[in-house]
C-alpha cells in the first residue's frame, strides 16, 4: 500500500515538465507536496508512536524512497526525516526530541543537518566550529559547507567542539537567530545546498540535542541511514532509466527495425538490468545491518555504496547512450536521471572515502553476522 500511493503520487506530481517548473522556484521544491507528504503519513513513517508517528522501520523508509527516486521527488525528505529524525529520536533532551519530531511529522518544521567542513573530507572529526559556554547558553563561530537542503531549513542541527571537552556536542539551531548566515547554490541535480556561517549565533542550553559522550555515535548512525537512503533513491532512478531505455528501444526505429532487435543493444540492456539487480541485494543486506554495531554496520554501509555507484555510472551512461542525442536534452527525463547519479558520489561520503572505510575494515567478510552471505 505504502509503494502503490507512492507510486500514485510521482505519476500525479511529478511528470518531468512538473518537476522543471518546481525547481526553478525559489526553494527548489512544492510546499504543497510537503503537506501532502505530511498529510500521507511520510514524514511520521520513522517518528515513535508515542510522538505520533507511525514507528516503521527503515523497509518503510527504503519502500518510499525507491518510489521517490524513480519521480526524481526535490523535497527534502532524507536532510529531514531520516538524517534529523534519527538524530533527534536519539538524542539525550526529552523536550527537544518530542516538540520537534512532532512538529517535523507534522509538516511545521524542516530541518538540515550542518557538519561537514571544508578540512574533514566526510570524515566526522575534527569540527573546527567551536561552542563556547556563556552564561545564557553557548556561543556558536564557524563555517559549516555544502549543508544539503539548508535554503528551506528552518532549524539546523549543528555540530560544534564544546571548550574543555574532547568531542563534539549537537545542537539546534534555529535558522532565524542572529547570526547565522547561509550562502546559497544549487547543485547539479536541481537539489539545493548552502555554505553556513555562525557568527557569535548565541542558543540556551536548551538547544544541546546530545553531548560529546554520545554525539559521535548518534551522528554516525544517522549519515550511515542517509547513505542507505541515497542508495534506495538511486536503485529508484536506476530502474526508471531502465524502463525508460526499454520503452524508447522499442519504438525507436533505425536500420528498417526497432532498435531493441539488435543484439549489441539487447546486451548492454541486460547488463544494465544486472546492475540494478546488485544494488536491490547490496541494499537488503545493508538494511538487515544497520541496527548492528558500528564496526559491522560501516563497513556493509561502504560496500552498499560503492555497488549503487558503480551501477549508478554503468546505467546511468548507458541510458543516455542508448537514447543518443535526446538523452542529453533537459526536456527529456533521461538527462535528469544521469544528473541524480552523479549527484549521489558525492553525497554522505565519496566513492573514494567509503572504499578506505571500507578497507580499514580487516576480514570485511567475518564482520557480517552468520545468516548474511560473504561477498566474493
Amino acid at each position: 500500500m505504502l509503494r502503490d500511493s507512492a507510486r500514485r503520487f510521482v505519476l500525479e506530481h511529478y511528470r518531468i515538465e512538473q518537476r522543471r517548473a518546481v525547481s526553478k522556484t525559489e526553494l527548489g521544491f512544492s510546499l504543497e507536496h510537503w503537506r501532502s507528504m505530511s498529510d500521507l503519513g511520510w514524514l511520521a513513517l520513522a517518528v515513535p508512536e508515542e510522538l505520533g508517528g507511525l514507528g516503521c522501520s527503515f523497509v518503510e523508509l527504503a519502500l518510499l524512497l525507491e518510489e521517490f527516486g524513480r519521480g526524481l521527488v526535490l523535497e527534502p525528505y532524507i536532510s529531514s526525516a531520516v538524517v534529523c529524525g534519527h538524530i533527534l529520536d536519539k538524542c539525550e533532551n526529552a523536550p527537544a526530541r518530542a516538540a520537534t519530531l512532532s512538529a517535523m511529522a507534522e509538516g511545521r518544521r524542516r530541518l538540515a543537518l550542518a557538519h561537514q567542513e571544508s578540512a574533514q573530507r566526510y570524515e566526522l572529526m575534527p569540527v573546527s566550529v567551536e561552542a563556547k559556554r556563556e552564561d545564557e547558553g553557548f556561543r556558536l563561530n564557524g563555517v559549516k559547507t555544502l549543508v544539503l537542503d539548508a535554503p528551506s531549513a528552518d532549524h539546523f542541527i549543528v555540530s560544534a567542539s564544546v571548550e574543555g571537552e574532547e568531542d563534539f556536542s549537537l545542537f539546534l539551531v534555529d535558522r532565524a537567530a542572529a547570526g547565522v548566515k547561509l550562502e546559497a547554490y544549487p547543485l547539479i541535480d536541481d537539489s539545493r545546498a548552502a555554505d553556513m556561517a555562525l557568527e557569535n549565533v548565541l542558543v540556551p542550553r536548551s538547544a544541546v540535542l546530545t553531548g560529546p559522550a554520545r554525539s559521535r555515535r548518534v551522528l554516525e548512525e544517522a549519515l550511515d541511514r542517509a547513505t542507505l537512503a541515497c542508495a534506495a533513491e538511486a536503485l529508484g532512478a536506476m530502474e526508471a532509466v531502465l524502463q525508460l531505455t526499454a520503452d524508447y528501444l522499442k519504438i525507436r526505429v533505425q536500420f528498417g527495425q526497432p532498435l531493441g532487435k539488435l543484439q549489441a543493444l539487447q546486451h548492454r540492456m541486460a547488463e544494465m538490468f544486472v546492475e540494478v539487480q546488485e544494488v536491490r541485494s547490496i541494499l537488503y543486506c545493508g538494511i538487515s545491518q544497520l541496527n548492528a554495531d558500528s564496526a559491522v554496520r560501516g563497513p556493509v554501509i561502504s560496500a552498499a555504496k560503492l555497488v549503487t555507484l558503480e551501477a549508478g555510472r554503468i546505467v546511468g551512461s548507458q541510458g543516455v547512450q542508448l537514447h543518443g542525442g535526446i538523452g542529453m536534452t533537459e526536456e527529456y527525463a533521461m538527462g535528469h536521471y544521469y544528473k541524480k547519479l552523479l549527484a549521489f558520489e558525492k553525497t554522505y561520503g565519496d566513492g573514494d572515502w567509503h572504499a578506505e572505510r571500507l578497507a580499514r575494515s580487516r576480514h570485511f567478510e567475518q564482520t557480517l553476522e552468520p545468516n548474511v552471505p560473504a561477498f566474493p
